[in-house]
């Protein structure tokens, strides 16, 4: 056949317009031994490798994998893909964290083949011990040995020797001046993050060309200083520096080359030198936690720490910074922290009081002593001749202007050293206390003030865990990629899928959401969920900091996130983001946010410690249970969703409930205590009509059962984790439904945050509902007495019955597999009593069902139901509609992908395509992750 009628026969068969047949271009040849080289490694501030081809031919990358440490064996292989262009070098993004002192290596083959003694290496090189390699490249340029080189990624790596300028003789006239450890978005900071300061203290101009700086690391990794990192005050504002000499008495500021913690760090200053042995310290300067900017561990009011006077080692946290000038004015707010025995115990910025607290064994004289809210406005002045008696107290009964979002800070009499006593977000119940809980000491809302006297700080006695004492590591060594080279999975939330309880959905701090099952005894990612998937906002950028997963009534996944891990690491975005889930193919490279909601507003706290876990309630049992929002009964007419999201919050353990409606803001229907000073997470439990709230390792790894009492949820039990358990930091917590009960038991998975010894998932158990007590697991069960059927079987009922009017309390899935078993809520208050549930459209009998104490029946769904749109009916014994609510039926989930005919079929059209030469596809290509 001639190809322009083989064309056409391919038009035919298509149904397209005839093909022009062009020659194919040649393949890349697969890479072989010798045939590439690693040339260049960055890994900081970028984590990154350089392919370079040494052959005139492209090649191809597929087959060869890389691994991020020297012992090949204990690290994270990643496949390559792509081509090297012939003579050319291709640049690759790691996937994995490149740290300090570390290597990449190329193979030939897996790690499997590496076990085995088949793979084969292809190149490898190791950084300095201690250092970074930013960047570590050949000189000569694919040929020679390594050294420090300037970044050139993707371009011929920059040799070029250059001679060192020398140390200025007046170099030791040089001081660090001022530093600040507040980000680029940060208020408050002089244009930029991490802004240090130099000031010229001597009578003669200094040239700083050629020096170096560095962090409290070590001097090899220290960075050059470049001309264009060089800021100068013109008067009004810092502009680009004309030169690298600082005038006698002059100064120089700029962005430090590596990040400078908020949690105490150091800044160290080098003259030039061709390596860090042959360079001079000029100086350093280290500052404590908060000293020179915001930090994660209290709220500090720094915005740098200053030389006061300039030039002088006698450094001082200032509110207000001066880079580039004279520090005498910003020391005029220069502080320290105070170090007194003297503690905030006791606030109210409803009561307008304060409570001071002498933990020290000896008096100690407060007179002058002032209190100042988040503004610095002093609020209480302490009256001359005040002492506090050991473990004495003083109360401040006058204070006026506190917020409902502020702080108290305590500043002492003549050296003004201050410390924050405790920052709100919210009005307390009574008075915010100072308790100590599981070990540490920290500030949670109680019922009652208790002014002058010691706090009534709540006791949390556990009971035994109800299920085994047994747990199992139930994930493969390191399934869990280290994306930043924190040796942590940072694994967080867990929920089961409750439309598959098969599914579990796993969050990832780093940005990414896993579609786990179980293969044997462990669980594994579903083909094309290897490695997760990452998760971007709804503008499509940034990195979820993803804490909590849940399952929404729409089947579409949503994640709680407390920090934009990518644009602003460093500052609290608390949002809820919905995902669809149900369109990812193995070419899926990441998932774009559906929609997100703002809920910041709601929940303020620090950088790090705002929304953890997240769960779903129907309106069905919030009606059903009593609960009461503002005092009055629940309706979930009130609200556009068929039932609210519930998150918990790390730095309250509050649980906020919102009504989320597509296209509209976040409403917060209500606040609830999940009983703990701070929650990772919070899991709804259909089948005990109850939540779930979650401590972690700082609790102890206690467990929260809440339960529904005169409208609001209250602790029903408190439960220690399992004997077996050792005190992890696990952040998430999923329950199997009932459905998956075996032996009287249902599986429990928690999140290891920490990725103990290579492990995230760990597994234990609880009694079912059935043999383990309506009240919360561990109770014995009542048999319930069914209502005698007779011999007739109720139903079916009219499709004209199944109206909005007369839908009650059933609530089902939003979709279900044929021959799945699920979970349908018919309400607690027809408990014991024998129900029918019907599946509508041509109306199917599912059987008679005992409803559980829970109010919950289960059904499975037949293998031969129609599917589509179906209605599930619940009737009485008198035939009587309880309720009814809509359900999807979906095909069986398959065990595999696309059955074998589909795939005979579209291999013999593809390989028709090709056979013809006809046809170039062009198709995305899934990106690898580790």
């Amino acid at each position: 056949m001639h190809r322009r009628a083989l064309g056409a026969a391919l038009a035919a068969i298509v149904g397209v317009a005839p093909l022009t047949v062009v020659a194919a271009a040649p393949a890349a040849a697969a890479a072989a031994p010798g045939d590439v080289v690693i040339n260049e490694v960055n890994s900081d501030p970028a984590d990154w490798f350089e392919l370079a081809n040494l052959t005139d031919a492209d090649v191809d990358l597929a087959g060869l994998w890389y691994v991020d440490s020297d012992t090949a064996d204990g690290g994270h292989w990643v496949p390559l893909t792509g081509t090297v262009p012939a003579g050319g070098v291709l640049a690759v993004d790691s996937t994995v964290g490149l740290g300090k002192g570390d290597s990449v290596s190329v193979y030939q083959g897996d790690k499997a083949a590496f076990d085995a003694g088949t793979a084969t290496l292809v190149d490898t090189v190791t950084w300095p011990a201690g250092a970074h390699a930013s960047s570590w490249g050949r000189c000569p340029d694919t040929s020679g040995d390594f050294r420090a080189t300037p970044p050139t990624k993707g371009v011929t790596n920059d040799c070029t020797v250059t001679v060192p300028p020398a140390l200025d003789p007046n170099w030791d006239d040089i001081e660090i001046n001022e530093i600040s450890s507040l980000n680029d978005d940060d208020e408050g900071n002089p244009g930029f993050g991490d802004a240090i300061e130099l000031v010229n203290t001597g009578t003669s101009e200094v040239s700083i060309e050629g020096w170096y700086q560095t962090d409290s690391g070590a001097a090899t990794g220290a960075s050059p200083l470049t001309l264009a990192d060089l800021r100068v005050w013109d008067g009004d504002s810092l502009e680009p520096a004309g030169s690298w000499v600082i005038p006698a008495g002059g100064y120089v500021a700029f962005s430090s080359k590596k990040g400078l913690s908020g949690e105490g760090d150091a800044v160290k200053i080098f003259g030039p030198g061709a390596d860090a042995a042959a360079r001079t310290l000029v100086d350093e300067q280290a500052y404590g936690d908060g000293a020179a900017g915001v930090s994660d561990t209290f709220a500090s009011k720094a915005q740098s720490s200053a030389a006061c006077p300039d030039g002088s080692d006698d450094f001082w946290s200032v509110t207000e910074n001066s880079f580039g000038r004279d520090n005498s004015e910003s020391c005029q707010s220069r502080f320290r922290p105070l170090e007194t025995a003297v503690v905030l115990n006791e606030v109210s910025n409803v009561a307008g009081k304060a409570e001071l607290l002498n933990t020290g064994t000896e008096p100690v004289d407060i007179s002058g002593w002032q209190l100042l809210d988040s503004a610095n406005a002093v609020v209480h002045t302490v009256p001359a001749d005040t002492s506090i008696a050991a473990g004495g107290f003083y109360v401040a009964a006058d204070i006026t202007g506190l917020d409902s979002v502020d702080s108290l800070t305590i500043r002492r009499a003549g050296d003004g050293a201050t410390v924050v006593g405790h920052t709100w977000f919210e009005d307390g119940h009574a008075s915010y206390s100072r308790c100590e809980l599981f070990g540490s000491v920290s500030y949670v809302e109680t019922p009652s003030a208790t002014w002058g006297a010691a706090n009534a700080c709540p006791a949390l006695a556990t009971e035994t865990w109800p299920g085994a004492s047994a747990v199992s590591v139930v994930d493969a060594v390191d399934a869990f990629t280290d994306l930043d080279a924190n040796d942590e999975g940072d694994v967080s939330g867990a929920a089961f899928d409750p439309s598959d309880p098969r599914i579990l959905w796993l969050a990832m701090n780093k940005g990414r959401l896993f579609k786990m099952h179980k293969v044997g005894d462990l669980y594994e990612a579903f083909p094309g969920w290897e490695g997760g998937i990452p998760v971007r906002f709804a503008d499509g950028g940034g990195e979820l900091d993803a804490e909590g997963v849940t399952v929404g009534p729409d089947g579409a996944v949503y994640l709680t996130s407390e920090r934009d891990n990518a644009r602003a690491k460093d500052v609290s975005y608390n949002k809820i983001a919905r995902f669809d889930v149900d369109a990812v193919t193995a070419g899926t490279t990441e998932l774009v946010a559906t929609h997100e909601w703002d809920v910041n507003g709601f929940v303020q706290t620090g950088t790090n410690l705002g929304l953890e876990g997240i769960t779903y309630v129907p309106d069905a049992f919030l009606v059903e249970s009593g609960w009461k929002v503002g005092g009055a009964p629940y309706t979930s007419s009130a609200y556009p969703t068929p039932g609210l999201f519930v998150t918990a919050v790390e730095g309250t353990g509050a649980l906020h409930f919102f009504s989320l409606a597509v296209g509209a803001a976040p409403v917060e229907v209500k606040v609830e205590a999940s009983g703990f000073p701070w929650s990772m997470d919070v899991a709804y439990d259909p089948d005990r009509g109850a939540l779930w709230a979650l401590c972690d390792d700082g609790c102890g790894g206690a467990y929260n059962l809440l339960t529904v009492v005169d409208g609001d949820f209250q602790v029903e039990h408190s439960y220690a984790r399992p004997a077996g358990m050792p005190n992890l930091n696990n952040e998430g917590m999923a329950i199997a439904p009932a459905s998956t009960c075996v032996d009287g038991s249902q599986e429990v998975v928690w999140t290891d945050d920490g990725d103990t010894d290579g492990h995230s998932l760990r597994a234990g158990t609880l009694p079912c509902v059935s043999t383990g007590g309506p009240g919360g697991p561990g109770e014995p069960t009542p048999t319930p007495t069914p209502t005698d059927p007779g011999t007739a079987t109720p139903g079916p009922v009219a499709a004209d019955e199944l109206t909005d009017a007369s839908r009650g309390t059933v609530d089902a899935p939003a979709s279900a597999a044929r021959g799945q078993t699920i979970t349908v809520y018919v309400g607690t208050r027809y408990a014991g009593e024998t129900v029918w549930v019907w599946l509508h459209s041509a109306p199917v009998s599912l059987g008679a069902h005992v409803v559980t104490a829970a109010g919950t029946v289960t059904v499975t769904i037949p293998v031969g139901a129609a599917l589509g749109a179906h209605s599930l009916a619940v009737l009485d014994a008198d035939g009587n509609l309880i309720g009814w609510d809509g359900i999807t039926v979906t095909a069986a989930l398959a065990a595999t992908g696309a059955d074998g005919a589909t795939l005979l079929t579209a291999s013999a059209f593809a390989a028709l395509l090709i056979a013809a030469g006809a046809v170039a596809v062009a198709g995305r290509r899934r990106r690898a992750r580790g």
